[in-house]
């Protein structure tokens, strides 16, 4: 079966791309998604490639990259984040899928990116691993309950009286997780508008600290938090003396959260207080569990057991470095810095 790859046009394949997204990974990958996800990043438009079968022309699969400027050192470069890669049920091979992720990775090289990586699933791991190239290092997702009627209610089964036998149980919960150290002069506060200046002040004056970093400038937060097409994001800042200092992003379904962010100077004191406040307001909405996505080799790894996280499941991170001129070179300088906010969407 003779295939074709290229460099999707993002106007021309616009309809083709969204259509291969629908159908092979998610329904809600509509339109109002490629237009943020492709070209509304202010780190610069996405890079995308089509498989052809070419005895019919059908499209048949894709793969893309979207842009992030990352602190490599003390130097701000340009660097990708992979995703939307997937080929149709009937088209699927392993050579398909090496061929496709080969030529990815071999333009991201061409193009001189400084830093490329990916958060695969098992399956897209097993095609990394016929490439040679191993994990970097795993990302964990970190679970505190806020609440305990999800367990106790496994166990009652009557509803009135899970929730009767709960309620004291929530009570000493919320009690064992009001921080014992303050922070004179410091204020944790919701953040209801797009984020200005200081934000980018923060990134520029911080970022580089934790070796490679995407920059978290306030257009960057603005569009991959504030303007996300379909999850709505709460920011909380933390601000000494009215000094921006630090601030976590967050997003809850019915029972459950999920930190996106959490950025600031390396303080464990501004850290507990962030996440304190954030526990505080997903109590008052009844959310059950607050998730906090991080790298194993994350600075809150200690601070997140301390208060109350629990290590769950792990997956692997793919980094590629792409300055030794080898398109499969997995020697990223450390330290490397990911949260869950750092996914393509």
């Amino acid at each position: 079966m003779p295939i074709r790859i290229c460099l999707a046009d993002l106007e021309a394949d616009r309809l083709l791309l969204i259509d291969l997204h629908q159908r092979n990974l998610n329904a809600g990958a509509d339109k109002g998604r490629f237009d943020w996800l492709y070209h509304g990043n202010p780190h610069g438009k996405a890079l995308a490639w089509l498989a052809f079968d070419e005895e019919s022309g059908q499209g048949i699969g894709t793969a893309a990259a979207f842009p992030r400027q990352v602190y490599v050192g003390d130097s701000l470069r340009v660097g990708f984040v992979l995703g939307d890669f997937c080929i149709e049920p009937r088209f699927r091979s392993l050579a398909l899928a090496l061929q496709l992720q080969r030529a990815c990775l071999e333009k991201l090289d061409s193009v001189g990116s400084a830093l490329t990586y990916d958060f695969p699933s098992d399956r897209m791991m097993s095609i990394y691993k016929r490439m040679g190239i191993p994990a970097t290092t795993q990302f964990v997702r970190w679970a505190k309950p806020l609440r305990a009627d999800r367990q106790i209610g496994k166990l009652i089964k009557q509803p009135n009286l899970s929730k009767w036998l709960a309620a004291p149980v929530n009570r000493l919960m919320e009690w064992s997780d009001l921080p014992n150290e303050t922070e004179d002069g410091c204020t944790i506060a919701g953040h209801e508008h797009d984020c200005g200046e200081e934000f980018t002040q923060l990134a520029r004056s911080i970022g580089s600290l934790y070796g490679s970093c995407v920059e978290r400038s306030a257009a960057y937060l603005n569009w991959r938090f504030r303007k996300h097409p379909f999850v709505h994001h709460e920011l909380l800042t933390a601000r000494r003396h009215g000094e921006l200092v630090g601030y976590v992003v967050f997003a809850h379904t019915e029972n459950d959260a999920r930190v996106a962010d959490l950025f600031g100077i390396n303080d464990t004191s501004i850290w507990t207080l962030l996440l304190a406040a954030v526990c505080q307001r997903l109590r008052a909405q009844s959310v059950i569990t607050l998730n906090l996505p991080a790298l194993a080799t994350n600075p809150w790894v200690k601070l997140l057991r301390k208060l109350g996280f629990r290590d769950r499941e792990r997956g692997p991170i793919i980094v590629c470095d792409f300055r030794d001129d080898s398109t499969t070179s997995n020697s990223v300088v450390p330290p490397l810095f990911l949260t869950d906010g750092d996914r393509e969407s």
